[in-house]
């Protein structure tokens, strides 16, 4: 592991040239540009809360406003996103780039980490728009929520958390480097296996796939644990992050430290086991691609 941090840190220059390559080509010829970064979870975020909302008639609570449903599963969808991407890129990148792997001295290591960077710079593109959201919604236009709350209140039920920002924003820094030492390091793993067995890349799609529809993205995690499926979300390390980004950005809380704890551990854990394979299988590369 140590060796691969020191040839990334060798190599900064170049990793940092191929962050701004690949996040302008992005949306070269693009006349929206990085407006995309936006406009691309809020689409999403329309055709989910119409599927899971309207018509499969999936329930938040019977007080809870839809502005907080819908910014509740916007932060979700914007870190998920994020993910999905990085993971579903690296699986290839070996493979991709071999012209580089094959021809030259080249280091390899830097192009999982690159995707991972980049990724998470376009998910701060849209973060925004959700703290935005909920400082309208909490301070500007606090009339739904306070009308959600009073009707909970003389209902005798519960309104949920209330939308707030607060100083456990300064987490966010600490949840990016916790979400990037998890992703690259599962990114080292995938694309090494690729190399070996072309179908991961393939595979790794429907993997995703599945494993968006077992996180509470877009529907209450206490859907899970009424049905008995509680397990799933203490070994589903996205729902521990996701959680944790939730707490920061919609309702102005620290995060849960036990579980933020836990995911920094796996994190650093899934990191040095792919590091470390990367590292050992680097030398075969050529002869794979």
């Amino acid at each position: 592991m140590g060796t691969l941090v020191q040839s990334l840190f060798k190599n900064k220059r170049l990793l940092k040239d191929f962050v701004k390559r690949d996040l302008r080509a992005r949306y070269v010829g693009s006349s929206m540009g990085f407006f995309w970064s936006v406009v691309y979870p809020i689409l999403n975020l329309f055709v989910y809360m119409f599927v899971f909302s309207l018509v499969l008639g999936v329930r938040f609570g019977d007080k809870v406003p839809p502005s907080q449903v819908a910014l509740w599963m916007l932060a979700g969808i914007t870190v998920w996103a994020a993910y999905a991407e990085t993971i579903s890129r690296t699986t290839n990148s070996l493979v991709e780039n071999g012209n580089l792997i094959q021809k030259v001295v080249f280091p390899s290591e830097v192009l999982p980490a690159y995707l991972t960077i980049s990724s998470l710079i376009n998910m701060c593109i849209g973060l925004p728009i959700v703290i935005g959201g909920v400082a309208w919604f909490a301070y500007l236009s606090p009339d739904e929520a306070q009308a959600a709350a009073q009707a909970a209140a003389r209902a005798g039920g519960d309104a949920g958390e209330p939308l707030a920002l607060g100083l456990s924003l300064v987490c966010l820094p600490l949840l990016f480097l916790a979400q990037a030492v998890f992703t690259v390091g599962l990114g080292y793993v995938l694309a090494t296996l690729n190399l070996f067995v072309r179908d991961i890349y393939h595979l790794i799609g429907v993997f995703i796939t599945v494993w968006m529809f077992s996180t509470p993205i877009f529907y209450p995690p206490q859907m899970v644990i009424d049905k008995g499926y509680g397990w799933i979300l203490q070994l589903n390390p996205m729902y521990w992050l996701i959680d944790s980004y939730r707490d920061v950005l919609l309702f102005g809380q620290w995060p849960d430290w036990a579980l933020l704890a836990r995911f920094a551990v796996l994190g650093l854990a899934v990191f040095a086991l792919g590091s470390t394979f990367f590292m050992r299988q680097r030398g075969r590369f050529p002869d794979l691609l």
